[in-house]
């Protein structure tokens, strides 16, 4: 069996560095719920896909906003909210339109923990993948496996407290 690892970028070998999650708690504090060095992964495909995004920004107000995008890591739902600017077409152009490469590695050095969504997983081990491919259309490839795309345009007042703001 494969974990699955999704990048605009080509790693040679999967190095693990710091991952910190946390989550907003009963009283409104950011609780850590993972901290650690790590390296993730997933079994499925389209979740992969989603990672293969480029980082990009756009002026808006003054300020530069990063495009982003946001998947549930605790349901397969098979569904992806892009956060971007004036249409899904254009962000998807903005994320993806450069291709990126998904990783495939053997998944018994890859192990699921507490704090991480049931969809990850993750290595402490630095390792070469099995196979690097690049894709030059992630888009057309996750909508042919299914996946549904909601769009949060960050340039409405409504969104603001969505927006993450370079700086």
């Amino acid at each position: 069996m494969y974990v699955y690892h999704g990048a605009s970028n080509r790693i040679e070998k999967a190095t693990p560095t710091r991952h910190k999650r946390t989550k907003k708690g009963t009283d409104g504090s950011q609780q850590t719920i993972f901290d650690d060095i790590s390296f993730h992964a997933t079994p499925h495909y389209w979740i992969a896909l989603a990672y293969t995004y480029a980082i990009q920004t756009f002026r808006f107000s003054d300020q530069e906003i990063y495009y982003n995008i946001c998947v549930d890591l605790y349901k397969n739902t098979k569904e992806i909210t892009i956060h971007g600017y004036k249409s899904l077409e254009k962000s998807f152009e903005a994320l993806y339109g450069n291709g990126g490469y998904i990783h495939t590695f053997y998944n018994n050095s890859f192990y699921h923990t507490k704090g991480l969504g049931t969809m990850e997983c993750i290595t402490k081990e630095i390792m070469e993948p099995l196979s690097i491919s690049y894709i030059v259309n992630p888009v057309q490839q996750m909508k042919a496996l299914g996946v549904r795309f909601k769009f949060l345009d960050l340039s409405l007042e409504r969104n603001k407290n969505k927006r993450n703001i370079k700086g």
